[in-house]
């Protein structure tokens, strides 16, 4: 017995149904994608830095990490491979812009023991960020966070600066590298440790600022510096126009990552190695280099 065909409404029923599967199969995917592959999918980016805006040696080579974010969604053994690749890049000096935890922190020693591969290789400086810092009125168990993220560079024998300034012999040269307290916990303090600009002319030395939210670059204006290092955005951490601005915590959604030249002066925002939540979507985790001329 030879079957009746089908009804136009029952192919269109057919047809709405294979698409719903086909739908859900792509948001299953595109789910899967965001959580599992792209969080680990660490990119080496490469920046070439102006020596006329920053005249430090040429060739300097300096790594840019920040957001380390090792907690519950991000695992040392992705911190460890961005250490690795950042490493493999050959940095004469190495900075990390804050955020090196998510919520309490654990694994001290092991964690330290990743960090100190990088001020075995080369001068380390970090500034904390919002995660990693609160004001001294702050709750018991923040106090208790920043003082373990303090500790825990300090074993990996890490030079953190709160609003504080040093001088680096590298590559045949010298540079001055300042370090700012965090803008969201009130820490901020530039006047502590960078010189005010009176008059045309610079320093005599490059400077280089560590910054970790981009948005305290107005407090930072008045005041002597040539390139800032900036995280926190996480570079929107969803890579589609107008949403990652959106998404992207600061006040200036112009300039959320990459290298802007500001004023004279130049601002990099990386979008750092972990992230928030554990998901990221068109806007890898990223390890920079930093190359002056």
């Amino acid at each position: 017995m030879s079957s009746s065909p089908s009804s136009p409404g029952s192919r269109t029923t057919r047809r709405a149904f294979l698409a719903t599967l086909a739908i859900g199969g792509a948001g299953l995917s595109a789910g899967a994608y965001t959580r599992y592959a792209e969080p680990t999918w660490l990119e080496v980016s490469e920046i070439p830095i102006d020596p006329a805006i920053f005249p430090a040696p040429s060739g300097l080579r300096i790594l840019h990490l920040s957001d380390l974010h090792f907690g519950p969604h991000v695992s040392l053994e992705l911190i460890e491979r961005a250490v690795e690749l950042g490493l493999a890049q050959r940095p004469d000096l190495i900075a990390l812009t804050g955020d090196f935890v998510t919520g309490r922190l654990r694994e001290t020693e092991a964690y330290a023991a990743v960090l100190r591969r990088l001020s075995a290789v080369a001068p380390t400086f970090a500034c904390l960020g919002n995660h990693d810092a609160i004001v001294a009125a702050g709750p018991v168990g923040e106090i208790a966070r920043t003082a373990a993220v303090m500790g825990l560079l300090r074993l990996a024998q890490i030079d953190v600066l709160v609003n504080e300034t040093r001088e680096v012999a590298v590559r045949g040269g010298r540079l001055k590298v300042s370090g700012l307290g965090d803008l969201w916990t009130g820490q901020n303090h530039p006047a502590r440790c960078l010189t005010p600009i009176r008059g045309p002319g610079r320093e005599s030395l490059p400077h280089l600022l560590l910054n970790h939210n981009p948005d305290a670059r107005l407090a930072a204006m008045p005041y002597h510096w040539d390139l800032m290092l900036c995280g926190h955005t996480h570079g929107g951490q969803v890579g589609v126009p107008g949403l990652a601005e959106w998404i992207a915590p600061v006040r200036d959604k112009s300039h959320i990552e990459g290298l802007r030249k500001r004023a004279g002066r130049l601002i990099h925002i990386t979008r750092g190695v972990g992230s928030l939540y554990g998901v990221r979507f068109w806007c890898r985790p990223q390890v920079s280099l930093l190359v002056v001329g």
